[in-house]
């Protein structure tokens, strides 16, 4: 090295200014390095590279848009459900956040002139951190959603071999096995710490059109009795005439059925991950006439977790609702709180755990058919504010608390099925419901011939409503449709038969017109909900 050289490189080393100007340009190029990978490595004369880099970032960004835009809708859902695919996303979506980083460190350490004090490089490299995280920042989010996907439908979904006695043989080109409807079954458990076993204190089913979206909840009470066997099967041999019992004992409730069928009958549920489940979708099935498929459960316990990570629901209480009671001894434990009437009232998860499941307290509180009306209101209440936003949003907590409540059936190859059918269920215009309560049947002594007949009336929304039920207490001979005279209009109580006096002691029924004043121990403020016997409802109008 010459001593020209020598002495050039030391005056350099001696400077120890950087002029304003000199600094405003280089971190102008350094915040449009980072933004731009490549344009920082062009300015700092390394212009090959710097193309080069640029080129491929910009062709990697184009491909992506037109991969999204010929995809669609459906191509993005098969996407979003496809683990080798997530594994992909999320391996690229790092690796680019990665590249995109190591160019912006490269691109401030060839910029930078000679002489920056400290303060002067804390700041370029501050600039590098902000820019590059409006970049960075999303590329890892993005990375991070489509591992946690990965994961919640490695845990929450069926394998594709899960043995089962009623998921039919589908395809990719026929999903839905070529079925109109495809009946899930929804089971709220009540497992958790200090309970030795699992009941379905609520049981509903979803029958979903697989082309419209339109969907009937059907709701059964948990303490149905008689429930009817799938026929060809040794549970309907031991049990020809229903799983019959005593009223009494909760043995043979709909709510045991998961525990205490495969109980009975291992041999016929064996392979089975999860027989209790297996059981209900038989049973539940064969008491309205339809084929169930799959089942979904959710923990009730759990079940807050779930609302919250959706920031709570908006739904209208109609009466005051207790928290925290419980029967003993004949009585309901004092509130720890209440649920206030209002409309559009914002519960927590908390809170709309308590409103769905509340059944000890003042009035209606304690009626089980109210009970299940109330599930369905939040149901129906999730179901219309599980908008896109809220579930990007919130994307991480929610997949989180599924994890940890929900179990299912649905299997991986037709989870992205479902999720087109959650679309069209959203788009089609709200539930329509149908809870089987006192106005239709007598828990105690079902007719499941006339259940059946609720259930096809309410699958098809523009035939004729069922028939009101006759004054009698007992369900309906026709509820397809037949004329009858007028009916007039029944008290909320089932009725007990034709007017009578009232004895004595009692107070006159209120005249025409007037307004009956609650009962004895009832809150007031209920507001009326449509006749069960009316059919299938929307949600909205009962909630």
């Amino acid at each position: 090295m010459s001593s020209d050289e020598t002495v050039g490189r030391r005056a350099r080393g001696r400077r120890t200014n950087v002029s304003p100007a000199e600094f405003r340009r280089f971190l102008r190029q350094v915040g449009v390095g980072t933004l731009v990978p490549g344009a920082g490595l062009i300015s700092a004369g390394r212009k090959k590279l710097g193309w080069t880099v640029l080129v491929a970032f910009v062709l990697l960004a184009a491909g992506a848009v037109v991969a999204v835009v010929r995809s669609g809708r459906s191509g993005l859902v098969d996407a979003g459900t496809d683990t080798d695919t997530l594994n992909l996303i999320t391996a690229g979506l790092a690796a680019v956040a990665v590249a995109w980083l190591l160019t912006a460190l490269v691109s401030l350490y060839l910029l930078q002139p000679r002489g920056l004090r400290g303060p002067q490089r804390l700041l370029s490299a501050l600039v590098v951190v902000v820019v590059a995280s409006l970049v960075v920042s999303p590329l890892s989010l993005g990375s991070r959603y489509a591992y946690t996907q990965r994961d919640l439908i490695g845990s929450v979904f069926a394998d594709d071999d899960q043995p089962s006695l009623t998921i039919p043989d589908s395809s990719d080109e026929d999903p839905w096995a070529g079925q109109q409807r495809v009946n899930v079954l929804i089971l709220g458990s009540d497992a958790g710490p200090g309970r030795d076993e699992t009941r379905t204190d609520t049981v509903m089913v979803a029958s979903i059109n697989t082309e419209t979206g339109d969907t009937a909840l059907f709701s059964l009470p948990r303490n149905l009795l008689n429930l009817p066997m799938p026929p060809n099967t040794p549970l309907a041999e031991a049990y020809p005439d229903g799983w019959e019992g005593p009223e009494e004992d909760a043995y043979y409730w709909l709510s045991a059925v998961y525990r205490f069928v495969p109980y009975e009958f291992p041999e016929f549920f064996e392979g089975i991950p999860d027989p209790g489940a297996e059981a209900a979708k038989l049973i539940v099935g064969e008491a309205l006439g339809l084929d169930i498929s799959y089942y979904v459960m959710v923990n009730l316990r759990g079940f807050q977790y779930l609302v919250d990570a959706f920031g709570g629901i908006d739904i209208d209480v109609p009466y005051r609702i207790p928290i925290g009671t419980k029967e003993q001894w004949g009585r309901c434990t004092e509130p720890s709180g209440w649920i206030e009437p209002g409309k559009n009232q914002h519960l927590d998860g908390y809170r709309a755990l308590w409103f769905a499941r509340a059944r000890c307290g003042p009035g209606p509180v304690s009626d089980d058919y109210e009970r299940m009306r109330r599930q369905r209101c939040v149901i129906g209440a999730i179901t219309e504010q599980a908008n896109p936003t809220t579930l990007l949003r919130r994307y991480q907590q929610l997949a989180s608390a599924a994890e940890n409540t929900m179990s299912t059936d649905i299997t991986q190859s037709r989870l992205s099925d479902f999720a087109e059918l959650a679309l069209k269920v959203q788009e089609s215009g709200g539930l329509r419901s149908l809870p089987f309560t006192n106005d239709i049947i007598e828990y105690h002594n079902p007719d499941y011939d006339v259940i059946r007949e609720y259930v096809q009336e309410s699958l098809d929304p523009a035939a004729t409503p069922p028939a009101e039920e006759e004054p009698t207490g007992e369900p309906a001979d026709d509820p397809t449709g037949a004329e009858e005279p007028p009916a007039t209009e029944e008290p909320a109580d089932p009725p007990t038969g034709e007017e009578e006096p009232p004895a004595e002691g009692e107070e006159e029924p209120p005249a025409e017109g007037e307004e009956e004043p609650p009962a004895e121990g009832e809150t007031p403020g209920g507001t009326e909900t449509p006749n069960d016997a009316d059919g299938a409802v929307n949600v909205d109008d009962v909630c």
